[in-house]
């Protein structure tokens, strides 16, 4: 085995698969989730508050017209009626996707459960028996890996970290959020001339 992949894979292990480490790392980015979780149930509320107005304004305009106040056919009813039904599926439209969006396995929140047994499985998965390493686990925690002279750099992506770990939480997923292709480790400058 490779000495950088087992100097990366002993940092991994040791500083990144920490449950309190990775809270650390992904609270700015499940806090702008839930934001947005919170602006997309506002939004969904709103839909629904339109819907129901919607249906109301429909409501009295076939009372007027079965009390006689306004006559079916004419064009103006008509076309305000189109106009009402088309608002209102509009608005049902939007309400179904945004509760989609809400309802989605990459929406489910991160508890420190999750956390944890993440970081457990993920330090599981990521060794060999043979105490080697598995360079597609190690990719999906450390998406670029720079080596200079004097250090090594393993960088990553929080938003791909947390997309890994809520696949690894799914029961969809049979492996931990592992690509099938991502970018190369490299030393830095001179040795990719």
């Amino acid at each position: 085995m490779d000495k950088l992949d087992h100097l990366v894979a002993n940092h991994i292990e040791d500083r990144l698969l920490q449950p309190k480490r990775l809270e650390t790392v992904l609270a700015s980015i499940i806090d702008r989730r839930q934001e947005r979780d919170e602006r997309r149930r506002e939004h969904l509320a709103e839909l629904h508050r339109r819907i129901t107005e919607t249906d109301q304004r429909l409501g009295r305009l076939f009372d007027a017209i079965e009390s006689g106040m306004v006559d079916k056919d004419d064009p103006m009813a008509k076309e305000r009626m189109a106009g009402l039904k088309a608002l209102r599926d509009q608005a049902t439209a939007d309400a179904e996707r945004t509760q989609l969006a809400l309802d989605s396995s990459g929406n489910q929140a991160v508890s420190s459960e999750m956390l944890k047994e993440f970081a457990c499985k993920a330090r599981e998965r990521i060794r060999l028996d043979d105490g080697g390493y598995r360079r597609d686990h190690l990719r999906a925690l450390a998406q670029r890996v720079e080596v200079a002279e004097d250090e090594v750099r393993i960088m990553g992506s929080k938003s791909e970290l947390l997309r890994t770990l809520v696949a690894a939480s799914s029961v969809e997923t049979a492996a931990f959020g592992v690509h099938s292709s991502v970018l190369k480790w490299r030393a830095r400058k001179d040795s990719n001339l």
